[in-house]
């Protein structure tokens, strides 16, 4: 018994393995125009997710912008500041800000009541490309019935072109990767293998875009 139970582990060791190329071979190395969809959600924690957000909202892309993952004592005005660019024309009625996501599954649960309260159909998503794959599927776990758009953005210290040559690159991947292997069992036990929404994980405190004055806290029903 304990034989075959270590055979099971060490196949499903090698099939990991075998796994981690193949997923880094996946990953996008370009952004391509993503087009027009109702609004743009950037998950914040990396470089350039942001102003990359901010652009595609200025170009119209979308109508409106939520900024998820957003510290809670961090003011807009130094938000703005920190992607080295002045206010946004747009950001007095058009961008909010998630303050409760302290990670991916709570980027989603935060995205979901935003969809759900504005009716949204199409939400191009802004992260890192590595990051991409974990957040559409936890995205599409909790809102099922939205196309989220993936808008990927390429930080400079990860690099995709050669990251077997670079350790800190393959380190990103491999753990990354691994956070993958981990969310897609999970999603697939919350979701009874994706053949329904999976719950919520907390309630989403977003805060609105000044010129509305006024506070979005909770999850849809």
């Amino acid at each position: 018994m304990i034989g075959f139970a270590f055979r099971v582990a060490a196949l499903v060791f090698v099939l990991a393995a075998l796994g981690f190329p193949i997923f880094v071979w996946s990953l996008s190395r370009t952004s391509a125009d993503p087009g027009t969809a109702d609004a743009i959600v950037a998950l914040t924690g990396g470089e350039g997710r942001l102003q990359a957000g901010l652009e595609l909202l200025e170009h119209g892309k979308g109508g409106r912008l939520l900024i998820s993952g957003v510290h809670a004592e961090t003011k807009r005005e130094e938000l703005f500041a920190a992607v080295g660019g002045a206010m946004p024309s747009r950001a007095g009625c058009c961008v909010d800000l998630g303050r409760g996501a302290e990670d991916t599954i709570g980027n989603a649960g935060e995205t979901a009541a935003w969809v759900a309260e504005h009716n949204y159909r199409s939400v191009i998503v802004v992260t890192a490309s590595y990051h991409m794959p974990r957040s559409l599927m936890e995205l599409s776990a909790v809102s099922p019935f939205t196309q989220f758009v993936p808008y990927p953005v390429f930080p400079d210290r990860v690099r995709l072109e050669d990251w077997w040559r670079d350790p800190e690159t393959t380190g990103v991947l491999a753990w990354e990767y691994i956070k993958f292997l981990g969310a897609t069992v999970r999603v697939a036990a919350a979701t009874r293998f994706w053949s329904q929404p999976a719950g919520l994980p907390e309630p989403a405190t977003i805060e609105r875009a000044p010129g509305e004055n006024a506070q979005l806290v909770g999850t849809p029903t």
